[in-house]
């Protein structure tokens, strides 16, 4: 079999997305507990277990379990970008994300009784993590801090622990939603390093102590 040598390094991002991206989403399954995501159909195919359109009326209560791939890439890459799963009646739910350059692919989806995945770092392009209300515990995998993540939900689960201080690490952050958990003691000083977050959701946990003076770095926060 002959190949044309200008097809080789598009034919290799390829293999090395089965081969590695597969193995991640294997793992971030195992660690979410979930179970139907359809290994047989590529998550970047536009096949309908990949992805949960957006509800046509507002009231209409659906599971969004979506994973979403940019494949804009020039040498014929696609890298999964965004990953939703949750229960959602409301249309706003769905966060704004630029889908002109990306190749989404309906899952049904059943409510998530597993663990904040570790292996998600290994989604090295990952923009967009949504996993609120589900029913999610443990601590914030320590792993996450590498990640260039713009928008993090874990709303409404039950997320334990002190917030960590590496979250800062992830400058990138532009949304950052962790209400409705069991998180304790104060807001970590290291959220000063977040200056692009435009929202810091953290009501509904067990906090205390003072907002630290780092927040006020934050010039672009709206909420």
């Amino acid at each position: 079999m002959c190949f044309n040598p200008t097809q080789l390094p598009s034919m290799a991002s390829r293999i090395y997305f089965i081969i590695f991206a597969v193995k991640a989403l294997h793992e971030i399954a195992a660690e979410l507990g979930k179970k139907d995501w359809n290994f047989s159909e590529n998550p970047c195919n536009n096949k309908s277990s990949w992805f949960t359109p957006p509800p046509t009326h507002g009231s209409q209560a659906i599971n969004n379990s979506t994973v979403t791939c940019n494949c804009s890439f020039t040498n014929g890459e696609c890298h999964i970008e965004v990953i939703f799963d949750f229960y959602t009646s409301d249309l706003l739910e769905f966060p704004k994300v630029d889908f002109s350059n990306m190749k989404s692919t309906p899952e049904a989806n059943r409510d998530l009784d597993g663990v904040l995945p570790p292996s998600l770092s290994k989604l090295l392009y990952i923009k967009t993590v949504v996993l609120h209300r589900n029913y999610l515990k443990g601590i914030i995998p320590h792993e996450w801090a590498a990640l260039k993540l713009e928008t993090l939900s874990v709303a409404m689960n039950h997320i334990t622990g002190l917030i960590p201080g590496y979250l800062g690490n992830i400058t990138t952050l532009k949304y950052l939603s962790l209400e409705n958990n069991e998180f304790c003691g104060t807001i970590p000083p290291e959220f000063g390093r977040l200056v692009k977050l435009e929202n810091l959701i953290l009501n509904a946990n067990y906090l205390t102590g003072k907002f630290p003076s780092s927040l006020a770095n934050l010039s672009n926060l709206k909420e």
